[in-house]
């Protein structure tokens, strides 16, 4: 390694101090970009881009002393990769896009972000990198698909939302018994893009019906929510019942806390009355009779469990053939 990139190494017994002023420098790239509007865009870029670079190389030069970073390396990698967005972005407006740009800047720049954070994240063995990584590619294709096909509504990028969760769904099937880390960040983001799906719903029945139907807004809101689609909604609750189970079954909280976020807002688009009254026919009493179940199942009387072998000398088997 040469000599100038051995000076840019942490040394892991400074790490925190690194870290702690890897943060400061981040934040100054930002205000930088959003407070210095009189500058022109080229001394704005070199110095985010700068910064980012700077942070983005000791991230990828610390060194690895278990099988995950340190936490002063994942500070160092989350800087980087927040610096980073902010300068693409301003690649973009050098290379002639509007501000903000537009679908395909987006749809490029957060593409880019997405291989750098996995590449980190491979190198680094990087939960967090992984979740940056999963996130920003999801939002680039999300806005590749506006940019070319211009779709109506919706309907296109929910149904997108869907077949991301299922591809990250697969990841963390096959990553969850010798990668786990980075299984655990791809159900997060899974978890996160349900979220999203949840509340374009839930924005969605507030703003049509903010000035057609009075009262308050929550009352505005479970009027404009009873018109979510079944599917939707027990599409939701499945993905938030498996989350909470992946929680309990691998004793991790990010998929629990998102799961529950996700079934509060199932709860509010499946409470929403229907036209003219409430019924307890539906949701409640599907859920009613789930829970019930459960409770019977796990209550029932149990078998007495056989008794323990006994201790001592194992039984032998005799070879002749005159025992048999």
């Amino acid at each position: 390694m040469s000599p100038p990139l051995e000076r840019l190494r942490p040394h892991p017994h400074r790490g925190d101090v690194i870290a702690a002023g890897a943060v400061p420098l981040a934040l100054s790239a930002v205000i930088i970009e959003l407070r210095m509007t009189q500058w022109s865009l080229g001394p704005r870029f070199a110095i985010v881009l700068l910064v980012a670079a700077l942070l983005l190389t000791m991230a990828w030069l610390a060194p690895l002393e278990f099988d995950g970073p340190r936490s002063y390396h994942t500070v160092l990698l989350v800087s980087g990769l927040l610096t980073l967005l902010p300068a693409l972005l301003l690649l973009a407006e050098v290379l002639g896009s509007s501000r903000p740009p537009g679908s395909g800047g987006l749809a490029w720049t957060l593409a880019a972000e997405a291989v750098v954070a996995g590449a980190l994240a491979r190198r680094t063995s990087s939960g967090v990198g992984t979740l940056i990584a999963a996130l920003a590619g999801a939002i680039a294709l999300e806005a590749f698909v506006a940019w070319v096909f211009k779709p109506h509504g919706l309907g296109t990028f929910r149904a997108i939302l869907v077949a991301l969760t299922t591809a990250l769904i697969g990841g963390v099937i096959r990553l969850r018994d010798h990668r786990r880390r980075h299984a655990v960040a791809l159900v997060n983001a899974a978890g996160l893009l349900t979220l999203v799906l949840a509340g374009s719903f839930l924005l969605t029945a507030l703003l049509t019906t903010s000035t057609s139907v009075p009262g308050s807004p929550t009352g505005r809101l479970l009027a404009g929510a009873a018109g979510v689609a079944f599917g939707w909604k027990l599409y939701l609750l499945a993905i938030g019942f498996g989350l909470v189970a992946y929680a309990g079954a691998d004793r991790e909280p990010g998929p629990a806390y998102i799961g529950t976020a996700v079934l509060v807002a199932f709860a509010v688009l499946a409470g929403a009355p229907a036209i003219n009254r409430g019924s307890l026919v539906g949701w409640p009493l599907f859920l009613l009779a789930l829970g019930a179940a459960g409770l019977v199942i796990g209550l029932r009387p149990r078998e007495p469990l056989p008794p323990e072998p006994a201790t001592g000398t194992a039984p032998t088997v005799s070879l002749d053939p005159k025992d048999t």
